[in-house]
């Protein structure tokens, strides 16, 4: 019984960890593509609104929701969205940055870097 449990929580930490080097490598092809990504922390349903779908049409960008499954290295996300965020000020000035949500990764730790 035991054996069968370890088994089945060894693959699933092997399954975690293939869809966390997949988003890793999106990650790298995303940043160097035309299309800026906004990545956001879900849950269970989706944190995505019609307004931040209207932000992202307004300012060519799109949004990745993580869902259920946190990235371990939120660092290197609050990175990415930091670039995404200094392109936006420097594409349309400050104006975005009283549209967007608050609680998008990394946003208010970029705001208040200073």
């Amino acid at each position: 019984m035991n054996f069968k449990l370890t088994i089945i929580a060894l693959l699933f930490c092997l399954a975690l960890q293939a869809q966390e080097k997949k988003q890793n490598d999106t990650i790298k092809i995303e940043i160097n593509s035309k299309t800026k990504t906004i990545y956001v922390l879900g849950g269970i349903a989706s944190v995505i609104t019609k307004e931040d779908m209207a932000f992202a049409k307004k300012y060519n960008i799109q949004f990745y929701d993580f869902g259920c499954i946190a990235p371990t290295n939120f660092k290197e996300y609050e990175t990415k969205n930091a670039v995404v965020f200094e392109y936006l000020n420097k594409t349309f000035g400050k104006l975005w940055q009283k549209e967007i949500k608050p609680n998008v990764l990394g946003f208010e730790k970029w705001v208040n870097r200073k």
